[in-house]
């Protein structure tokens, strides 16, 4: 099976949208109340956290948008993940399967492991599915640094 990969000038877009997202979607008001909740509970400190004021689009669109910015985060890996590289032959071909493969199997250990020693865990779709890009990101870029 043969899948049509999209031209290396799309691996541009794809790190602009991924940026564009990351950026609002780090400054929403829930991803700020979750790093001073993280913080103060590593820190000792009780959870007496300011009211966090929206910024940016946020404050004009609503939480919504929020939303939007998430997906076209994880668009943006998606885009960039199936751009060509420069130089495409069977060798990165070979490369790209060996990752992803690689990447299944460490993100299926890594959520069943959490599953068990975590049964009331409450993550979304968003989260593993960014750790599954990510994960694949990392490695097809080690693998292709190694050979």
């Amino acid at each position: 099976m043969n899948i049509k990969m999209l031209s290396n000038k799309y691996k541009r877009i794809g790190l602009i949208l991924f940026i564009s997202g990351f950026i609002v979607s780090a400054t929403s008001v829930s991803a700020r109340q979750s790093f001073l909740e993280g913080y103060n509970n590593g820190a000792g400190i009780s959870n007496n956290i300011p009211n966090i004021e929206a910024i940016f689009i946020e404050k004009y669109f609503g939480e919504y948008i929020i939303h939007i910015f998430d997906v076209l985060m994880l668009l943006g890996l998606i885009i960039y993940m199936l751009s060509k590289e420069k130089i495409e032959d069977d060798y990165i071909n070979a490369l790209r399967l060996e990752s992803f493969q690689l990447t299944s199997l460490l993100t299926l250990t890594s959520a069943i492991i959490l599953y068990i020693f975590s049964a009331n865990l409450k993550l979304s779709l968003d989260v593993f599915i960014g750790l599954f890009l990510w994960v694949y990101l990392i490695t097809f870029a080690i693998k292709k640094r190694l050979y």
